[in-house]
């Protein structure tokens, strides 16, 4: 397996920092491999603790097994993608991010969605608005209205009005930034029941919430510069796979209380 097969596979598990070390590695991986762990940590500019942790969030024992995959590579001779290799992978993702929210428990956060009086979502950026409207859209047509807004100006107006009769949704990529982390403190607060939608299991949105879903990631390597970028079609997917499953369980919800 190459170093960017195993950023693939544990990229889920990495934080802002760590990518911000990949990015730079990624660049330079001819110069990488021949540099001293201080020296790496220098052109990255975080501490050598940093650097190993990274290591080991790719299952590498540390920087030196890290550096070894980078001596690796380079010494590995060139071959040419074919163009297919490149859409089957995008195509794995896809189908390995929607058998994981199929497989995902998402009751207790159903269970507050349909017992609340209203549900609000706050998407934290602009991806995230889009997908706050994309799940408006589809509850709307079930029936349910819900109220969306992205705006930290609007948290005071919302929060003034909320009642622990209602839901929030908090969506967001890493659930890191201070916006959201203030908005689910005040939430806790006023005991108002918090859902939250990340890449990251391990942030500190989630542990602010009541109840916590998540979503893959995938970084992708685009054919010709080879360049990664991090892909989230799979939050759109999780919109329309919880949307079903959320109908699911409200119709055997209302079954049994018949």
């Amino acid at each position: 397996m190459t170093i960017d097969e195993l950023v693939n596979k544990y990229y889920e598990n990495l934080n802002d920092s760590d990518l911000y070390i990949w990015n730079y590695i990624s660049k330079n991986k001819s110069k990488t491999c021949n540099y001293t762990i201080e020296e790496l940590a220098k052109c990255c500019n975080v501490s050598k603790t940093s650097i190993i942790r990274f290591s080991k969030k790719l299952s590498l024992s540390g920087f030196s097994e890290l550096k070894v995959y980078l001596k690796l590579e380079k010494e590995k001779p060139a071959f040419e993608t074919k163009e297919e290799d490149y859409l089957n992978q995008l195509c794995l993702n896809y189908a390995e991010s929607a058998q994981s929210l199929r497989n995902a428990n998402m009751d207790k956060a159903f269970e507050y969605i349909y017992n609340a009086k209203r549900v609000f979502i706050f998407g934290s950026g602009s991806i995230q608005l889009n997908v706050a409207k994309e799940i408006y859209r589809l509850f709307f047509n079930g029936g349910e209205y819900f109220h969306y807004f992205d705006s930290k100006y609007d948290i005071e107006d919302v929060m003034y009005n909320l009642t622990e009769s209602d839901v929030m949704m908090i969506i967001s990529l890493n659930g890191e930034s201070s916006t959201v982390i203030d908005l689910a403190k005040k939430l806790k607060l006023k005991n108002i029941p918090t859902i939250s939608v990340t890449q990251f299991k391990n942030n500190t949105l989630a542990t602010l919430s009541t109840e916590s879903l998540y979503f893959s990631s995938h970084s992708y390597q685009l054919p010709g510069n080879g360049r990664i970028v991090g892909l989230l079609s799979s939050l759109f997917i999780f919109t329309e796979i919880f949307y079903i499953k959320y109908q699911i369980y409200k119709n055997k919800k209302m079954e049994s209380e018949k």
